[in-house]
């Protein structure tokens, strides 16, 4: 297209050389410029065609992998069968010996608890001689008592209750006395105590008898 136009404006160019260097009537002599321009064949180049590049197809082969299955085997197992021998245990008897210690004096009575009686007065010294039944020597004025038959146990021998602490209370007040003769009239929680202790627990040795109670150490 440009160089159509390029060509259309040199003879444009070269007409008008011609009228300027020649002139003469423009109607004699020269047909119109339009006519002119209109016998000039124009050619429209063509545009060139893009040639198309022939796309080359590669076909892959395709390889099919054979696959081949492994044969599995199972191997059977046997499991043996145990057999638990039972064991049976002789069983052993001991023979239990049996030890018995006799006592010298067997009480009758526990020392534990609290015991309710009746209280007298004795004088050691006088009454029985001045050794008692569990033998350490008394006087009128110890803080000695005489306990009861029947918790005092075996007569013959020492009793358990000997040489304890007991804690005597009366009307009159509360004594600490030891355990150290035994009363054979005493009826069980009675207790026979010396003129001192007498006079504390109960009070005036006339009155001969009083209610107590008595717990031991």
């Amino acid at each position: 297209m440009s160089r159509t136009l390029s060509l259309f404006t040199a003879v444009v160019l070269a007409l008008s050389a011609l009228s300027v260097a020649a002139p003469v009537d423009s109607n004699a002599l020269a047909p119109p410029i339009e006519q002119t321009v209109s016998n000039i064949t124009l050619e429209k180049r063509k545009k060139h065609k893009k040639s198309k590049k022939s796309k080359k197809t590669t076909t892959k082969k395709t390889t099919t992998k054979k696959t081949t299955t492994k044969k599995t085997t199972t191997k059977k197992t046997t499991t043996k069968k145990t057999t638990t021998k039972k064991t049976t245990t002789k069983k052993t008897t001991t023979k239990k010996t049996t030890t018995t210690t006799k006592k010298a004096a067997t009480s009758t009575g526990s020392s534990s608890g609290t015991f309710t009686g009746t209280a007298t007065w004795f004088l050691p010294a006088t009454e029985g001689g001045s050794q008692g039944a569990c033998g350490p020597e008394e006087d009128n004025d110890s803080p000695i008592v005489a306990l009861n038959a029947p918790q005092y146990g075996n007569m013959n021998g020492k009793s358990s209750w000997c040489g304890k602490k007991i804690k005597i209370t009366g009307p009159k007040g509360s004594v600490t006395a030891t355990v150290n003769d035994a009363c054979p009239e005493c009826k069980h929680g009675d207790l026979d105590l010396t003129p001192i202790l007498f006079k504390q627990v109960i009070g005036d040795m006339n009155i001969g008898v009083g209610k107590i109670s008595w717990y031991a150490l």
